[in-house]
C-alpha cells in the first residue's frame, strides 16, 4: 500500500520508497574482459561494453540467460530506479524498531555523623544493560573480485585446476578465454548470511566519598568522585579476506553471489542460499570497545548571612573543582588498519577488512579541567521596608571560570532577579552566558567513517533532461557511500547568551476549599555561536550537482571514474558523464550563530474535596523563533535554487526559519490530572505535538509534506499499602497510548525525536521503600 496515494502532490514521488538498492540481486562486471561478452547462438550480448552485468528476477524483462528457476543474467547495471524497482530490498521486515533490553541498576548511599559539625558520606552506584537489536543483512560496498576459479562463475574456466569439467560455465561464450574471467562484485546484500544481530553490553560504576559540615560560621562540602563507563558492541560481520577465499573455491562449497533472490518476492529473501558451512567460513564477530572515565574533586563553602543589608542577609557561596576526563574507542583489528584487505586478484588494498564498514581508527583522548565559581544572594528590598508595589526584590549574581588543558580558558557570568509586587504576583528574569566544550571524539579523531545514503541529484538532473522521469521528485537515483569525518583539534567551545523574563501568579482565594492555583508564563531566548557540526552529506551532494552544472565539481564528493555504462545516462542531456558516488568527506567545525526563542506557559491547580484530592497541571511550550545563520556555502545553494540553476525540488534545509521543520513543532502541550483518596490514586496524562513539515520530502514545487500533529493518552491506577510487611509498598497498573495511536508517517518512516513507535500496551509495577 502507498501511504501517499491519496495526496496528488506526493502520489508519484518516489522519495518515500525506502527500499534499498543493495539486495541479493547483484551488480557485477568482468575484470580485464574483452568488452562486451557475447554468447552464441545469436551473438547475444551478456554484458555492456564495460563488461557490466547483473542478476535479476526471471519475471522481469531484460533476461539474457537463465541461471536458475528464479534468476537470470542481464546486461549492464540493475535499473532499480525504473524497470527493476520491484527488486529493491525491503529492510524493514524482521528488524527491530527498538532493541530488546535488560537493565540492572543499584544505588547505595550512607552517612556517618562524626560530630555536630562534621558528617562523612558516600554513594555507590552500578548500572548494567544488555541490548540486542536486529538489523538488515550485511551489504557489500567494498568492491571485491570473484576469482575465475569460482565454482558458480558463469564466465569461469572450461576445466577447473583439478581437471574436472566446469558445469556452470555458460555454453557458447564467444570471447571468454578457456581459463575464464574474474568478476567484480559491487552492489550486493548477503541475505543468505541472515540478519545482523548487534549485542551491546554496557556498564557504569560510580563512587563518591565526601564530608560536609561547618568551618567556623561557614558551611562546607567537599568530595571526590570517580566514575567509569564501558561498552562492548558485538555484531556479526563479513570478513573480506575469508570471503574471497570462499569465492575462490572450485567446488560446490564456494560462495555463490550469482544465484539472485526470490522471483515471487523480489524484495525479500534468497531462494538459493549458500550452505551454512560456507557462510560460517567468512562471517565473524566484529567487536568495538569504548571506555570513558571521570575523576573529580571539589570543595564548596557557603553562608546565608555573611552581611546584614537593609533588605536582609547577604548570602555567599564559592568553590573550586578539578576533573580528569579520558576517552578510548578501541576498534577491531579488521577495521583499524591492523588487518587490511588486499584483493588476491587485483592487488587493491583497503584498510578495512570488513564488508560495508569503512576503516575507522582506534581513538584515545584525555583532558584536565580546573574550575571555580562564586555566587551572591542579594536581598535588595524586604516587606519590612514598606515600599509601595514592591514587597520583595532578590538578586542572584554568579560567575564561573573553567580552564581546559586542550583549548584554553573561559569565564561566564549569570544574574537573576525576582520582584514580588504583592503576595501572589511575582516578576522574574535572568541573564547568563554559557559554554560547552567540544567532546574528546570531536577534537581527537583523526578520521572515522560511516555508511550513508542519499540521492545523486546530478543524475536526477540527467534523468529529467532525458525525460526518463517527469518530475524531479520521481527520481530514484539513490546512492550509498562512505562518509569520512575528520576531527578538528582547533575547535572552539560553543558559547551562548541566555535570558528569560516571566511572571508567577498565585491568587489568594481566601477560602481554602477553593484550592490553590499557580499560573506561570516565561519568555526565553538562547543565542548560541560556534555550535559544533558538519556541512552534511546532503549539502555536499547538492553542491556537487551545482558545480557540475557549472563545469567543475565538489572535491569532497569522490566519484568513481565514469564507465561505458555511465555514459548513456548523460547522453543527449548536455551534461558531462560522472561516475557513481563512493565517498563524501566532512569535518567537525564551528558553525554560524543560532537563535532560539520561545514561551513556556504553566498552570497548576490543587484542591481538596470530600471525595479526595485533585491535582491538575497544564504545560505548553510555544516555539517562537528557531533560526541559524546560513553559511556562505549553503547560501550559494539556496541562491542557485531560487534562480532555477538547480531544480526547485532539490531538498535544502532553510536554517533561517527552522520552526515546524521535522523535529521542531511550533506547539507542544502536556496535561495531567490526578485524583487521590487515602491510599488510592488514579491519574491520566495527555501529550500533544503540533504539525511539522518534512523538508526532506518535497513536491514538484518544492513545498514540503505536512506531518500532522498527534495526541496520546496514558492512564494509571495505584494503591499504596500501609502497615505490616507491605508497609509503603506501591502497586500500580496502567496503559500507555490508550487509543493505540500510531506515529504519523513521513517519507523515511517516522520522526523519532517527536514520537514513539509503540502502540497501546499495559504495564504493572510494584515498588517498596525501606
Amino acid at each position: 500500500m502507498s501511504y501517499f496515494a491519496d495526496d496528488p502532490r506526493f502520489a508519484g514521488n518516489l522519495t518515500a520508497d525506502g527500499r534499498a538498492t543493495q539486495s541479493p540481486w547483484a551488480n557485477l562486471a568482468v575484470v580485464n574482459g574483452p568488452g562486451t561478452v557475447r554468447r552464441n547462438p545469436g551473438n547475444v550480448a551478456l554484458t555492456s561494453s564495460a563488461g557490466a552485468f547483473h542478476t535479476q528476477s526471471v519475471l522481469n524483462a531484460g533476461c539474457a540467460v537463465t541461471v536458475n528457476a528464479d534468476t537470470c543474467l542481464g546486461s549492464g547495471t540493475r535499473a532499480t530506479a525504473t524497470t527493476l524497482r520491484s527488486e529493491r530490498f525491503d529492510t524493514r521486515p524482521g528488524t527491530t524498531v527498538a532493541p530488546s533490553i535488560h537493565r540492572f541498576n543499584s544505588f547505595l548511599s550512607a552517612h556517618y555523623d562524626v560530630s555536630d559539625s562534621l558528617t562523612l558520606y558516600t554513594e555507590l552506584g552500578y548500572y548494567r544493560a544488555d541490548t540486542t537489536r536486529i538489523q538488515p543483512p550485511t551489504i557489500n560496498l567494498n568492491a571485491i573480485v570473484v576469482p575465475a576459479s569460482n565454482y558458480w562463475n558463469p564466465f569461469g574456466p572450461v576445466t577447473f585446476a583439478n581437471g574436472t569439467a566446469n558445469p556452470n560455465r555458460l555454453s557458447g561464450l564467444t570471447n571468454v578465454p578457456a581459463a575464464g574471467l574474474p568478476v567484480r562484485l559491487s552492489t550486493y546484500r548477503f541475505v543468505d548470511a541472515g540478519y545482523q544481530r548487534v549485542n551491546v553490553d554496557n556498564w557504569q560504576s560510580r563512587f563518591l566519598g565526601g564530608a560536609r559540615g561547618k568551618i567556623g560560621s561557614f558551611d562546607f562540602d567537599t568530595a571526590i568522585l570517580y566514575s567509569e563507563a564501558q561498552a562492548t558492541d558485538v555484531s556479526n560481520a563479513v570478513n573480506m579476506t575469508k570471503l574471497q577465499q570462499a569465492l575462490s573455491l572450485s567446488t560446490p562449497d564456494a560462495y555463490n553471489p550469482f544465484s539472485g533472490g526470490c522471483s515471487a518476492t523480489p524484495s525479500l529473501g534468497d531462494c538459493s542460499p549458500s550452505s551454512q558451512g560456507t557462510i560460517d567460513s567468512f562471517t565473524f564477530d566484529l567487536v568495538r570497545r569504548s571506555k570513558t572515565t571521570l575523576a573529580l574533586a571539589d570543595f564548596k563553602v557557603s553562608r546565608a548571612d555573611v552581611v546584614a543589608l537593609p533588605g536582609g542577609d547577604l548570602g555567599v557561596a564559592f568553590g573550586i573543582e578539578g576533573r580528569r576526563e579520558t576517552q578510548a574507542d578501541i576498534r577491531d583489528d579488521n577495521l583499524n588498519g591492523t588487518i587490511p584487505f588486499v584483493d588476491a586478484v587485483t592487488g587493491e588494498r583497503s584498510l578495512s577488512n570488513v564488508a560495508a564498514v569503512s576503516p575507522t581508527p582506534t581513538t584515545r583522548g584525555r583532558r584536565t579541567v580546573f574550575s571555580a565559581f562564586a555566587e551572591l544572594a542579594v536581598p535588595v528590598i524586604s516587606p519590612d521596608m514598606n515600599i509601595p508595589l514592591v514587597q520583595r526584590v532578590d538578586l542572584q549574581i554568579a560567575g564561573r571560570y573553567e580552564h581546559y588543558s586542550d583549548f584554553g580558558s573561559v569565564a561566564k557570568p549569570k544574574i537573576a532577579g525576582a520582584w514580588d509586587l504583592t503576595n501572589g504576583f511575582r516578576i522574574r528574569g535572568s541573564w547568563s552566558q554559557g559554554f560547552r566544550a567540544p567532546n574528546l571524539e570531536q577534537t581527537n579523531t583523526v578520521q572515522y567513517s560511516r555508511l550513508g545514503s542519499n540521492t545523486d541529484f546530478y543524475r536526477c538532473e540527467a534523468d529529467l533532461r532525458a525525460r526518463r522521469i517527469t518530475t524531479f521528485g520521481a527520481c530514484g537515483r539513490g546512492v550509498s557511500y562512505s562518509i569520512f569525518i575528520a576531527g578538528n583539534p582547533d575547535l572552539k567551545p560553543e558559547e551562548s547568551t541566555n535570558w528569560s523574563a516571566g511572571i508567577v501568579l498565585q491568587p489568594d482565594f481566601q477560602n481554602p476549599k477553593l484550592g490553590k492555583l499557580t499560573i506561570t508564563a516565561d519568555y526565553w531566548s538562547i543565542r548560541q555561536k560556534g555550535i559544533v557540526g558538519q556541512f552534511g552529506p546532503q549539502n555536499a551532494l547538492v553542491l556537487d550537482y551545482l558545480l557540475r552544472l557549472q563545469g567543475s565539481s565538489n572535491p569532497n564528493v569522490i566519484r568513481a571514474a565514469a564507465t561505458a555504462d555511465d555514459t548513456p545516462v548523460f547522453t543527449g542531456t548536455g551534461l558531462a558523464a560522472a561516475g557513481v558516488v563512493t565517498q563524501i568527506n566532512d569535518q567537525f567545525t564551528n558553525l554560524l550563530p543560532q537563535t532560539v526563542e520561545g514561551l513556556d506557559l504553566g498552570l497548576l491547580y490543587n484542591v481538596r474535596t470530600g471525595i479526595g484530592k485533585f491535582d491538575w497541571s497544564v504545560n505548553a511550550a510555544h516555539l517562537i523563533k528557531f533560526s541559524r545563520d546560513t553559511p556562505p556555502g549553503v547560501t550559494t545553494l539556496f541562491d542557485a535554487r531560487a534562480a532555477g540553476t538547480i531544480n526547485a525540488a532539490t531538498p535544502l534545509t532553510d536554517a533561517t526559519d527552522l520552526i515546524e521543520q521535522r523535529g521542531r513543532p511550533k506547539w507542544r502541550l502536556t496535561s495531567s490530572l490526578t485524583w487521590s483518596l487515602k491510599r488510592i490514586q488514579v491519574g491520566g496524562f495527555v501529550n500533544y505535538t503540533a504539525d511539522v513539515n518534512d523538508t526532506n520530502f518535497l513536491d514538484a514545487n518544492g513545498l514540503p509534506y505536512v506531518v500532522k500533529g498527534q495526541a496520546t493518552v496514558n492512564l494509571y491506577a495505584q494503591y499504596r499499602f500501609k502497615g505490616g510487611v507491605l508497609d509503603d509498598t506501591r502497586f500500580r497498573i496502567g496503559t500507555r497510548n490508550l487509543f493505540d495511536v500510531q506515529p504519523p508517517i513521513t517519507a523515511d518512516g517516522y520522526l523519532g525525536s517527536l514520537y514513539s513507535p509503540y502502540g497501546r500496551y499495559l504495564y504493572a509495577t510494584i515498588s517498596k521503600r525501606f
